[in-house]
């Protein structure tokens, strides 16, 4: 489980077998229970950003999506430890303003990158 924003938003997996879930609980509106359709945590995590954005400005996924598009953020960062909400690193500007330290940082290195990558540990049969 993984608490943001003093508990406003919760992303959970209770079990292996299901998708992670969300949990909202924005100031003014109903409690809400949203399934984010993946088993990866750090899609997870950034699915559940986005619709946290977007219930708490009353805009729509898509425009907060399309908001942070070509912008690098830290939680997108392979260093970035979803579990505690932090880098791994222990920069604190990662949370301090919101995310955008990424595109100062000189060790960001981009998830989605890597994810499309061969594993670092893996070595070609000779």
């Amino acid at each position: 489980m993984i608490v943001l924003y003093n508990g406003r938003l919760v992303i959970e997996r209770k079990k292996l077998s299901k998708n992670w879930q969300a949990i909202y609980k924005v100031p003014n509106t109903e409690e809400r229970t949203i399934d984010l359709c993946t088993n990866n945590v750090q899609e997870a995590f950034i699915t559940a950003q986005y619709n946290y954005f977007a219930i708490r400005d009353n805009k729509t996924y898509e425009e907060v999506a399309e908001s942070f598009v070509g912008k690098l953020k830290c939680w997108s960062c392979i260093h970035w430890l979803a579990r505690t909400n932090e880098c791994s690193f222990g920069f604190p500007e990662a949370m301090q303003v919101r995310g955008q330290y990424a595109q100062r940082c000189g060790l960001y290195d981009d998830c989605v990158k890597v994810k499309n990558d061969l594993p670092f540990w893996y070595l070609p049969a000779a």
